[in-house]
């Protein structure tokens, strides 16, 4: 809402806040399933070498042990960058938690929630057209300008 209003766009307060609260919920529901089910301490050293962490991109528990050996992958932002987990279809949404947890136990410290915000951050994107893109060769500095338009 704060990005459509610095671009002057309508923001309507109602719908805000219906937005607000739909978050709200998700996120408390999310912490409810946390509290009745929650992730075994030590689960992490049950792993073998070959145990697919990402089943998107089948990166295994090995690779991702190399990634850290070989590669010095201290967070899971690096471990996604060097090994791929989470750069699959799912974007990490399913495995996002596993391989955060993996990079801590891996690291010799516990998994935090800013181990799997990092995994979480998107950045914002908007759709462009191939005749936008097409236009951009012309010349233009934004996609969608016109070469008659004049600021």
């Amino acid at each position: 809402m704060t990005l459509a209003a610095a671009h002057g766009l309508p923001v309507d307060p109602r719908a805000a806040r219906r937005l607000r609260t739909t978050i709200r919920h998700g996120r408390a529901f999310a912490a409810a399933l946390h509290r009745t089910y929650p992730v075994p301490a030590g689960w992490t050293g049950r792993l073998t070498e070959r145990t697919v962490v990402c089943r998107c991109e089948e990166v295994t528990y090995g690779e991702l042990c190399r990634a850290r050996a070989e590669l010095g992958a201290e967070d899971p932002r690096t471990m996604k960058l060097l090994a791929r987990p989470g750069m699959g279809w799912c974007q990490g949404r399913i495995c996002g938690f596993a391989v955060a947890a993996v990079t801590a136990s891996l690291t010799g410290r516990p998994a935090t929630a800013e181990d799997v915000r990092q995994l979480s951050a998107r950045p914002f994107a908007a759709p462009v057209t191939l005749g936008e893109l097409a236009g951009m060769a012309d010349g233009d500095e934004e996609p969608g300008a016109d070469a008659d338009d004049e600021p």
